[in-house]
């Protein structure tokens, strides 16, 4: 789909708009520096695993050292088993993986005990952009906060707002925005706003000062064409340049 300003501005981006801008251009000083909330962000959980292509798992059944086995699932989110044969692993969490297992092996052992674990996160992205040193789409190999996704990116430039970040979560159509506050956390130890992140998150870092309207906007078409072409499931670095450093693909 394309992206154009009358796009951009219609249907379900009004609402996103409009909390971006109330988040990222209000003032209350003379220098129009933006300020952060003075609620507390909201808590963000690291919600259940949720498997996907390219992830490895391991399979452990107590007392059946046979069956132990490290399987990474295929492309198309298969897995195949011994006994049970092929299971759609991708789009379960591994607690529904597990429980689809012991159904299988029930039919030919006695109250089987079945543990899955991951051992290799191929599936899950976030997007980092504004003014990191390497703003980009990064792979969430394993449960990372907000400061880890930073350091991934490169870490901040000297622009960087570090009270007024913006996580932005949910898709276009129903998205969610968490203001977090990192220098609280890096400089008083306030690890409630380090929060930990999702599949599909998208972290923004304004600069110190939005100088007007237009360059506001300018970042706000950086931010909605990732998350579009991430719900198309087609991203490229070309969609994130022109922000602060250069566009990377962690690995």
């Amino acid at each position: 789909m394309k992206i154009t300003v009358k796009y951009i501005l219609s249907g379900s981006f009004a609402c996103l708009i409009c909390l971006l801008l109330l988040t990222g251009c209000a003032s209350t000083t003379a220098s129009d520096v933006p300020q952060a909330p003075e609620e507390t962000p909201k808590d963000v959980k690291i919600t259940e695993f949720i498997l996907g292509p390219r992830d490895t798992i391991e399979i452990l059944v107590y007392r059946q050292d046979d069956l132990k086995r490290t399987i990474q699932i295929d492309p198309s989110g298969i897995i195949s088993y011994p006994l049970i044969g092929d299971i759609q692993a991708g789009g379960l969490s591994i607690f529904q993986l597990r429980d689809k297992l012991k159904d299988g092996l029930s039919k030919y052992l006695v109250n089987p005990q079945v543990s899955v674990g991951v051992t290799s996160v191929k599936s899950q992205k976030v997007i980092v952009l504004g003014e990191v040193k390497t703003p980009g789409l990064f792979s969430l190999e394993s449960p990372m906060s907000a400061l880890e996704a930073m350091s991934k990116a490169g870490g901040f430039t000297i622009d960087a707002k570090l009270k007024t970040i913006l996580l932005i979560r949910g898709g276009l159509k129903n998205p969610e925005l968490v203001t977090l506050n990192l220098e609280s956390a890096l400089k008083e130890g306030d690890f409630a706003q380090n929060a930990y992140l999702q599949n599909g998150d998208i972290i923004y870092v304004p600069a110190t000062t939005i100088a007007n309207v237009s360059r506001f906007f300018d970042y706000l078409s950086r931010i909605i064409a990732p998350i579009t072409s991430m719900e198309s499931g087609y991203f490229t670095g070309q969609q994130i340049e022109g922000s602060r450093g250069s566009a990377a693909v962690g690995r």
